[in-house]
């Protein structure tokens, strides 16, 4: 589970979330975080242009600008979508310290700021459980993605976590219709509808547990699969992510 009782003290304020416009799209300036990363310093956040490959790049950095964690992501105008992906951070000593979530902050910024609609990313199978804490949903569109999935779900031991055992048992009684040939070819989107609900509702329940390394690996998710965050879905959920953003300092809320 995502923590707020932490309060960060930062080393530098802005008192407004400054802008800038890159190839017609508007992009927080430069701005600093108080995570403290080995030094104690600050971090910084830095968007910019990649026009080598047409879309922008996020990078946090140390105080001695070396990166620590980037996130490539491109506009697509048409579907009014941010596509994100390569989210990395690069030292394991620096995982588990927030910093994919200011990654995911700031691509919700650049949403809100651009009017766009949604913001979609693939996920690898042991990132489900962090990108479902930040509301990201899945979007299962294949019947072969959807049998995976619940295949996975349908073996878990609901006996060591009884809250999973209603979501077991819905991928147990779906999971046979998606070899029904018939079926297969008749009530595939219907399958598939189905399906994304029971994965949404075990990702719902695992992502805010708490879990040690052992449980993550038995109780993960063994395929990965597209996700996606909706502006409808971040406006729903706008207490949230003011809350993450006041305790990163992030001079910025939602307040539609």
């Amino acid at each position: 589970m995502i923590n707020f009782s932490t309060q960060y003290k930062s080393n530098i304020s802005f008192k407004q979330l400054p802008f800038m416009t890159y190839c017609g799209k508007k992009i927080a300036k430069e701005y600093t975080v108080p995570i403290k990363i080995n030094d104690g310093n600050d971090v910084f956040v830095k968007i910019e242009p990649d026009y080598v490959h047409n879309n922008f790049e996020t990078k946090i950095q140390d105080i001695n600008e070396e990166n620590i964690a980037t996130n490539y992501f491109v506009f697509h105008d048409d579907e009014k979508t941010i596509q994100t992906h390569e989210m990395n951070v690069w030292y394991r000593c620096n995982r588990g310290k927030n910093l994919g979530v200011i990654m995911h902050l700031n691509s919700i910024i650049e949403l809100l700021e651009n009017n766009y609609d949604k913001i979609e990313l693939y996920s690898l199978a042991p990132a489900i459980f962090f990108h479902g804490k930040c509301k990201f949903e899945p979007v299962l569109t294949e019947i072969n993605e959807a049998r995976m999935a619940l295949y996975t779900i349908m073996n878990k031991d609901y006996k060591k976590l009884p809250e999973i055992e209603s979501i077991v048992k819905k991928a147990l009684t779906i999971f046979p219709e998606l070899h029904d040939s018939q079926l297969y070819k008749n009530k595939n989107c219907e399958l598939v509808s189905c399906a994304n609900e029971i994965v949404q509702e075990y990702i719902d329940v695992m992502s805010n547990k708490k879990l040690s390394e052992e449980e993550r690996e038995e109780f993960g998710l063994d395929v990965g699969f597209n996700m996606v965050l909706t502006k409808e879905k971040i406006l729903e959920n706008k207490d949230l992510f003011n809350k993450m953003f006041k305790k990163f300092d992030i001079d910025y809320s939602i307040d539609k």
